[in-house]
């Protein structure tokens, strides 16, 4: 219900869905896949998930470095597959609106590379058998990003306080969540590395890009 009540609210001060194209599309993305998944009985089904792109926990690819993006498309459950549509839903839009779809999109798919990496980096120390797949990932490098440029960037001017509180709860709550069994904490840790660095780096080149200009 929480996480509902916040789309509610997102929608009623941010506009309307179809002025966030890449949002739209990403969501309507994971819900193809995860009907690909009830139709080929994948859901909730380590061997037949592997089968359909997953992250292996034994941390070995054997060549098959599609997985690190295809992945992040794939869902346990339907419950699963719901929380990250919600949370991508508002946090994604949030940051398109204001950064543009181009940053939004890259700062995902560095989350989702990042989050792969650390997933397999940890799973190559403990391997163990099954499968690990999500958006949580991205999601959380949405949510860090978001914070970073919500503390710098002038397009966050306004709401800013009360949307970091917002960010910094479903953070807080996300980690804490990290910590039941067969969640992934290192997925969840990967993502919040690669987005708020990506994020840092971006808003860097354009504080330099005005002061070179002169020099020019």
């Amino acid at each position: 219900m929480a996480y509902v009540c916040l789309v509610r609210q997102y929608e009623q001060h941010e506009g309307t869905v179809t002025t966030r194209p890449g949002t739209i599309a990403l969501i309507l993305a994971l819900l193809g896949v995860f009907g690909l998944e009830l139709a080929t009985h994948s859901a909730g089904n380590d061997a037949a998930l592997l089968k359909l792109g997953a992250l292996p926990d034994s941390g070995e690819l054997h060549g098959q470095y599609w997985r690190i993006a295809t992945y992040s498309f794939l869902h346990f459950n339907s419950v699963h597959l719901l929380v990250n549509a919600l949370l991508l839903f508002w946090i994604a839009g949030i940051l398109e609106k204001r950064m543009g779809i181009a940053l939004t999109g890259a700062i995902y798919l560095c989350s989702v590379l990042s989050s792969a990496f650390v997933i397999l980096l940890v799973h190559s120390w403990y391997p163990k058998s099954g499968a690990t797949v999500g958006a949580s990932g991205g999601m959380f490098g949405l949510v860090g990003a978001t914070l970073v440029l919500s503390y710098r960037h002038t397009g966050f001017v306004g709401q800013a306080s009360r949307l970091r509180t917002r960010l910094w709860l479903v953070l807080l709550i996300g980690l804490a969540i990290s910590f039941l069994p067969e969640i992934s904490m290192a997925g969840h840790l990967g993502g919040l590395i690669g987005g708020p660095l990506l994020a840092s780096v971006a808003r860097v080149l354009q504080n330099a890009l005005p002061s070179a200009a002169p020099n020019g």
